[in-house]
């Protein structure tokens, strides 16, 4: 038995059997590495242990979809900071420069692949590794374009979008699209931080995620759909003038995943201390640092190399123009509303802007009509006038309520 009835913890003697997709073949994880290091305490404090009745979620008993018995709060922090031992930054620091290991720190975030056994979820390599999630994006993307080619010899094109996207699906594991749902529920049905921050740790789906998460995959799978038409393979590969969906599957990954390293570079890390992960992610939040400008520049260059590769130069520059503007859009989003990013908004980010570059490519431009343009901002617009109308109107009361007062 994994779970303890009596302790309501993990027996420590099956905690390696906790483990990621990535360490399939059998790789001790990275909670059971630390338990051993630490002499086999899986709790933080007693005070962790207290709340693990009150703070329940319902998951995987096994951590791949079988068993249906609630893992408590206590056992998600006891799984640790992602690494063994928690190094102190300023010795991380210190230490040599293991590009490899940020690279596979990387793979194993962004993807159900095994791993090596000296690779884990360490933070500081994966802030470091956020360098390479363009070109981590561009081979996820080749193997959805060859599901997509593959499909679209022998079906029509949205019978070959829904397969490829099945299996990207299978190879993330849904990674981005349940930062996508979490984002909209959180988003949509809370009013004040707080509220978001608490109904994003919620894994459970609302309202908003299921119709959220439905519009989106229609919506890329009817984009893709119509980037595939004209081809019988769906796709026409080339350096510099590839057309198709292929191709722009593969772009979209690159650039989609471009935006993490400056959103992170930009803004705050937000963490919410109630989370029971918030071990990980305070020490994540701690090493933006290790995210400098050049592994920055180095992610966004690798995007627009991938795109001026495959794209004709207007498609590329369509799509690296879609990405910029939508990243930015995310960060003064996310600022406003949260105080700066976090890690299901980074994922709902990665997402929204795989479908931006699919319509951006899809999308036929000669028929744009300026008025229909002109009509929707104006419809857009006006909730936000009469919200900014509203705001000044109570001031104006409460300080005529106040004058009236002091008179």
């Amino acid at each position: 038995m994994l779970f303890s009835e009596e302790t309501g913890s993990l027996e420590s003697n099956h905690i390696c059997k906790i483990m990621a997709p990535n360490n399939a073949l059998g790789n001790p994880s990275a909670a059971a590495l630390r338990a051993r290091a630490e002499g086999g305490r899986t709790s933080k404090s007693p005070a962790r242990r207290g709340r693990a009745n009150d703070d329940a979620r319902t998951a995987s008993a096994d951590g791949f979809g079988a068993g249906d018995r609630p893992i408590s709060a206590a056992v998600v922090a006891s799984r640790g900071t992602g690494t063994a031992v928690r190094t102190p930054l300023e010795e991380f620091e210190a230490l040599p420069r293991d590009e490899l290991r940020c690279f596979f720190t990387g793979v194993m975030f962004l993807t159900r692949l095994p791993c090596p056994g000296w690779c884990d979820h360490h933070p500081g390599y994966l802030m470091r590794g956020m360098a390479y999630f363009p070109v981590l994006g561009a081979l996820i993307g080749l193997w959805a374009a060859a599901f997509y080619d593959a499909a679209a010899s022998l079906w029509p094109p949205l019978v070959a979008a829904v397969l490829s996207s099945g299996a990207t699906l299978w190879l993330t594991g849904c990674f981005h699209e349940d930062g996508l749902c979490d984002t909209l529920d959180g988003f949509g049905g809370g009013w004040t931080k707080a509220q978001i921050l608490r109904i994003m740790k919620d894994s459970r789906n609302g309202s908003y995620a299921t119709m959220g998460g439905c519009l989106w995959v229609v919506a890329k799978s009817a984009a893709l759909a119509r980037l595939g038409e004209g081809s019988v393979s769906g796709s026409v590969w080339a350096l510099g003038a590839s057309v198709g969906a292929g191709p722009s599957i593969v772009v979209a990954q690159s650039v989609a995943r471009a935006s993490a390293a400056p959103l992170i570079y930009a803004y705050e890390y937000v963490v919410d201390d109630e989370d029971a992960k918030g071990e990980y992610y305070n020490w994540f939040g701690e090493s933006r640092r290790l995210l400098g400008l050049p592994r920055v520049l180095f992610a966004l260059g690798s995007a627009t190399a991938v795109a001026f590769t495959l794209l004709a130069p207007p498609e590329a520059a369509r799509a690296l123009l879609a990405g910029a503007l939508g990243t930015a859009l995310a960060g003064a989003y996310g600022q406003s509303v949260l105080g700066g990013v976090m890690g299901d908004f980074l994922g709902a980010t990665i997402c929204m802007l795989e479908l931006a570059v699919y319509l951006s490519l899809s999308a036929d431009l000669p028929r744009l009509d300026t008025r229909a343009l002109g009509w929707l901002a104006a419809v857009v617009a006006l909730p936000q006038l009469y919200g900014a109308w509203r705001r000044f109107y109570e001031r104006r009361m409460e300080q005529a309520i106040q004058e009236a007062k002091e008179c």
